[in-house]
This record gives C-alpha cells, structure tokens and sequence, in this order.
C-alpha cells in the first residue's frame, strides 16, 4: 500500500484539515525514507519551492501546495540558505572548500562553492562566500572577474533531450600530459546538448582506440535504452565504431530519413562546444587537483615507470579513484543551477538534472 503523509503520523484524520482542503487526495506518498531523500536531492540542486513541486508530482505523481512543502522542509529538517547556520560556521564551510584539498589553484567561482556547500546539505547564502572570497583571495576574484578571460561563444540550438549528444576524449590525465612513462588515466564524456546534462563519462585504457569508444558508445545505449538522433564527435580514427553502431541502430529502429537529419557528425573540436566547455569545468573542479596528485608519484620518486611493479600498482590504485572523482563530477554538473539566460534558445534557471528529466516543462522556454 502506498505510505501516508508522515506529518500525520501518530494523528488522527478527522476535523479540519490542516494541510490542505478536507478531503483532498494529493496522490499517492511515497514512502517517509524515500520522499526525504528526494527533498534533499532537490536542495542540492538547488531547486526552487515551484521547481520541487513540479518534481514530486512528475516523479511520484503527488500534488501538494507551498505551504505542505514548507511543512515537509521543516519536518524532515532540509538545510535551506533562507536558514543559513551561524556566521562564523559560514565562513568556516567557505574556508574549508578554499583550501589545498578543494580548490589548490583557487579557481572555484561564487556559483562553484555555492553547488559544492549545497551538495554538502550546508548551504551558505551567495553573500557570505562572496564576502569571504573577497576578504581571503582578493586577487583570485579579480582574475575571475567577466571580461578578464575572453572565451568564444556562438548560439547553440538543439529540440530536446538526446537530438544531439556531443562526445570527447579528455586528455589531460593521459600518458603525454602525466609524462610517467607508460601510465595514464584518459577520459571519455557524453553530454546531452539540449539540456546540457552529462549522460556518460568514464576513465579508457585508451580514448583514441576506435575498439574502446565503440565499448563506451554500446555502454551508454544499454544504460539510457535510447539511441540519440545525432551523434557528434571531433574528427579522430578513434570515431570509427561509433560512427558505424549509431548510423546502422538509428536505421534499424527509427524511420528518420539519413539525408534529412544525419546520424553522425564530426567536427573540429573548437567546434565541438558543448563538451570541449564541460572539460574546462572538469579541470577547474577536479582536474588539477587529481593530476597535482597523481604526479606526486613522479615527482616524489615513488614511482618509476620503468619497474613493472610500480605500473602495476598505479592501473590498479588509479582508475578507480579517477572514476569516482568523475562520478563526483558528473553528479556535481548534472544537478548545478544555469543562471536564467532570456535570450537562450535552450532551457535556463534550473538544473541539466531537471531539464533532462522534465523537458515538456522547458522546451518552450
């Protein structure tokens, strides 16, 4: 049987109704340890109170209103900047994401520590971490400052969820950029253009063997059961698999008409946009982090490249502790909030969590 309200529980269900009309069927609740840790998924993504409701009623088909929803914040006790923890924790939680461990080359902006604190469950208001930002790394800020970086932008159009997934090949973990000999940790992603939600992304033995990215294609058509409309790649030998499984699945079960809407694209990878900009995020997150210590080994003299024993160790220890940092990211980006951008052609002011999820309710926006 469906569970009940728990702000019900221990009560009985006669007189007034104080959560709503009398007699009013929300739906059906799902279970008490279920819907809590849903309400804490959306305060990492940082939902709005409309945005929340929209969730649990797509996802569990329940409808309440503001008010039972503040009621259900307050019981299952969902941290919330609008109850921010004392000042002088504040600023300690921004500190701590400041340091060596999080952020060694002091690249995380406001909005970065602002997704990190949040999927922590303690969120700090935008005005303490920037004020703390301010106070502590004042050069660091200025050199974030718009217009300090110039990045070339174009506008970017798609139709929905998996009408285009861009694909890359991430090589700054790699063996030429390690430069430990014969090891390295190359990186291969997915990312869906129109909701600009991260659908795949794993640590290769090789990203620019066509064998290995054909593997990582066939992966992400068993996890998603879908067959995107349109593949892109940069222009690479290691394409060649994906090229051949998209265009004969998409033939075999979509009757889609190849000279309309091609399968497969590849581009120039200054070109390739949506995934080349996710590798910068990478690198600023994560990135530079793990190869500082990564390379630690090559620089303390722990390890040798030419020892068997040494390489070894470093693919057994490595890639596991890679992919979870990935796994991090990916969790990271996906539930993110994309500031509100009118002009946009694609959906803004919520997550690529959200977007990818409930796109009928942002294709027109």
């Amino acid at each position: 049987m469906p569970a009940g309200n728990p702000l019900l529980k221990g009560k009985t269900k006669s007189g007034p109704n104080s959560l709503g009309k009398n007699g009013y069927d929300n739906g059906n609740w799902p279970d008490e340890d279920l819907l809590e840790a849903k309400l804490r998924d959306y305060a990492t993504e940082q939902l709005t109170q409309k945005q929340r409701l929209l969730r649990l009623h797509h996802e569990f088909g329940l409808t309440i209103g503001m008010r039972t929803l503040a009621k259900l914040n307050k019981h299952f006790n969902i941290p919330s900047v609008r109850r921010p923890v004392p000042t002088e924790i504040a600023d300690q939680l921004v500190l701590n994401k400041m340091s060596d461990l999080h952020d060694r080359h002091q690249r995380w902006g406001i909005r970065r520590t602002m997704d990190a604190l949040a999927k922590d469950g303690t969120p700090v208001p935008r005005r303490i971490i920037r004020e703390v930002k301010e106070l502590n790394e004042p050069e660091a800020v200025d050199a974030r400052y718009p217009g300090k970086k110039k990045i070339p932008r174009k506008n970017l159009t798609s139709f929905g969820p998996f009408d285009e997934i861009n694909c890359d090949g991430h090589d700054k973990l790699g063996s030429l950029a390690l430069k430990m000999g014969p090891v390295g940790l190359p990186i291969y992603g997915m990312k869906d253009k129109w909701s600009g939600a991260i659908l795949h992304l794993v640590v290769v033995p090789n990203n620019r063997l066509a064998t290995t990215i054909g593997h990582v294609y066939l992966d992400f058509v068993e996890a998603f059961k879908a067959i995107p409309i349109q593949i892109t790649v940069d222009k690479g030998s290691e394409t060649g698999f994906i090229y051949a499984f998209q265009s004969s699945l998409r033939e075999t079960y979509s009757n889609i008409n190849v000279e309309e809407i091609t399968p497969f694209v590849a581009l120039t990878s200054t070109h390739n946009i949506p995934i080349e900009s996710c590798w910068h995020w990478f690198r600023e997150q994560t990135g530079a982090t793990l190869y500082h210590h990564i390379t630690r080994g090559r620089d303390d003299g722990i390890f040798n490249g030419n020892i068997q024993l040494h390489i070894d160790l470093f693919n057994w220890i490595w890639p596991g502790i890679v992919q979870r940092a990935l796994d991090e990211f990916h969790d990271s980006w996906n539930k993110h909030q994309i500031r509100r951008q009118p002009q946009k052609e694609m959906p803004s002011g919520s997550s690529p969590m959200n977007f990818f999820i409930m796109p009928g309710e942002y294709c027109w926006n």
